[in-house]
């Protein structure tokens, strides 16, 4: 019996072995080619987007020579970039010695961003290390953003798009040492050097865009939370911080440039509620790899404890509610995204269909939100500023910004329990295959589109 048992554990450690290499061969694999993607999107001049090449030679390229030849005080004066966006990426490409070559700059870009993927790893393994996941599948799980239109496309045309991942990666760095921390059992309160590099690094994201002002916002929770660090100092540093942003608005008498405002002024500002059931539609398409990753048995696993038969009897009549009450709702022939598109082209249906993902997505975002007080915070301050945004832009909010903010926010920064349920072997690969669906939609709905502007653009700039 004795050989017969060591016999049977040889063979399984021989299948456990043999199925942890073919993981390593599958997971290189898909690896070199998201990689190899990246590379040849880039050589192809991809714009997935549709508008990250129009946006470069219309607004970025212009700013980024204007900040290289003129001082940066009067720069800022004369800013005319696109709202949403602070001038950090600007000032940063001002230091370089591009020599006016756009060429140079697009290498550049190129290969920070590039950069960043392993560098978003890193956060994802330091965080989520002793929960299952090695440093492969924290690149695996990383790798998803090269797969991102917006991401791609910002990187490989020199837009802000990409620049925050890199201080959101740094943000989730500084603060994994203490970030899971129980609050009953607070971590030693950090150096004063450390919380100015952390205030530096998180308030260097909303300086690249304004979107981005959950990272210092959930920062700074996570040091009042999760250590002993006395609060006024905490508060004094991140006030700071946002010094340089309100003399931005003192100047602009605004939050986006005077230079830009006749422009806004053009459109016709889209209903804030129609703007809202748009952003609904966005978070439910953007949650379901996430969602489906974590459903094993049954939709329980991803439900609250208290949800029961009565909540889901409420859900439903609250969604047919929904849809009666809303089925007139005009939508705009811009913004939306990926659901808004497709039931547009749906006929009676298209307002049942996009009320139907809208009413999904905001219920996602309650439930995700009442998990915690820092699940709460993360969802308010990440997704207010789409909610608003008709507010300071005519046109209504777009998909690219939330995409791929949304998971790398999720994963970087929600609560504890959350994190670990959500941030799975499952949900990355779900997210994998999702993304690269979200890719080729973006390539084949915009190829010849984007073409025609960059070409036509590039004539008028140059």
């Amino acid at each position: 019996m004795a050989r017969q048992a060591e016999r049977n554990f040889t063979i399984e450690g021989r299948h456990i072995g043999s199925k942890t290499n073919l993981e390593i061969v599958c997971l290189s694999s898909l690896l070199f080619g998201i990689v190899a993607s990246f590379l040849v999107g880039d050589l192809l001049g991809e714009d997935s987007t549709g508008w990250a090449c129009f946006d470069f030679y219309k607004y970025h390229w212009p700013l980024i020579e204007l900040f290289s030849a003129t001082p940066w005080g009067k720069a800022v004066a004369d800013y005319g970039g696109i709202p949403g966006v602070n001038p950090l990426l600007y000032m940063s490409a001002s230091l370089m010695p591009l020599h006016g070559d756009q060429k140079t700059y697009h290498v550049i870009t190129f290969v920070v961003a590039l950069l960043t993927w392993p560098l978003l790893s890193w956060a994802y393994y330091r965080r989520y290390s002793s929960h299952g996941i090695g440093w492969l599948w924290a690149l695996f799980g990383a790798g998803a953003i090269l797969l991102s239109p917006t991401f791609r496309s910002s990187a490989f045309w020199g837009t802000t798009d990409w620049f925050p991942f890199v201080f959101c990666a740094g943000t989730s760095l500084l603060l994994s040492r203490f970030q899971d921390y129980p609050a009953t059992d607070k971590a030693p309160a950090i150096d004063p050097f450390t919380l100015a590099v952390l205030t530096t690094v998180s308030a260097s994201a909303f300086y690249s865009r304004q979107f981005y002002a959950f990272v210092p916002v959930m920062a700074a929770w996570v040091v009042l939370t999760r250590t002993k660090t006395s609060p006024v100092l905490v508060l004094s540093f991140f006030g700071l911080a946002m010094l340089p942003e309100m003399f931005l608005f003192y100047l602009w008498k605004g939050l986006s440039a005077p230079a830009h405002r006749a422009e806004q002024a053009a459109h016709l500002p889209t209903s804030l509620v129609v703007n809202l059931w748009m952003v609904g539609t966005m978070i439910g398409l953007f949650s379901l790899p996430v969602i489906v990753g974590c459903i094993r048995r049954s939709l329980s696993d991803v439900l609250p404890e208290w949800w029961g038969s009565r909540s889901t009897v409420i859900a439903v009549v609250g969604l047919l509610v929904f849809v009666m009450a809303l089925r007139a709702t005009e939508w705009p022939g811009e913004g939306g995204g990926i659901i808004v598109k497709t039931g547009l082209t749906m006929g009676a249906l298209g307002t049942p269909f996009i009320l139907i993902a809208s009413y999904f997505g905001l219920v996602t975002a309650i439930l995700f939100s009442v998990e915690s007080a820092t699940d709460a915070l993360l969802a308010g301050t990440f997704l207010a500023p789409f909610f608003i945004l008709p507010l300071f832009m005519g046109p209504p909010t777009a998909q690219r910004y939330l995409e791929p903010s949304l998971a790398v926010a999720l994963f970087l920064f929600s609560d504890t329990e959350t994190s670990r349920r959500i941030f799975n072997k499952r949900v990355l690969m779900y997210n994998f295959a999702f993304s690269t669906l979200i890719l080729a939609i973006g390539i084949g709905y915009y190829h010849n589109f984007s073409v025609e502007v960059c070409s036509s653009v590039a004539r008028i700039s140059g």
